[in-house]
């Protein structure tokens, strides 16, 4: 939907944030909210619950004292433990029951 507003390719907008994340000392979160468990009509929508989780552990700063794993295809590091969201929830590839279709 955004496309008509986005005029340069979407790795300079990472690019751009990462600058101002680096100058202002700033952390950032990716939340999924959409679809896990595996593909359109196999997976399902994220439960808010463990949205809600997951929003309150980074809000009390609990998420960034967790230990990490890098999620090899982005780079991303994400916390192996959130109160009250299943382990396997935090990692993709694990809450998918059909890992070959995840890659």
């Amino acid at each position: 939907f955004g496309e008509p507003f986005i005029v340069w390719h979407p790795r300079k907008y990472a690019e751009m944030l990462a600058e101002k994340l680096v100058k202002h000392n700033a952390t950032a979160w990716l939340i999924n909210t959409g679809w896990v468990g595996g593909s359109y009509g196999v997976g399902h929508r994220c439960p808010l619950k463990y949205t809600r989780a997951i929003i309150n552990a980074i809000h009390d700063g609990s998420a960034a004292q967790e230990e990490t794993v890098e999620i090899p295809i982005f780079g991303f590091q994400v916390p192996k433990k959130i109160r009250g969201v299943p382990d396997e929830m935090l990692i993709p590839e694990m809450f998918w029951k059909d890992k070959a279709s995840f890659q």
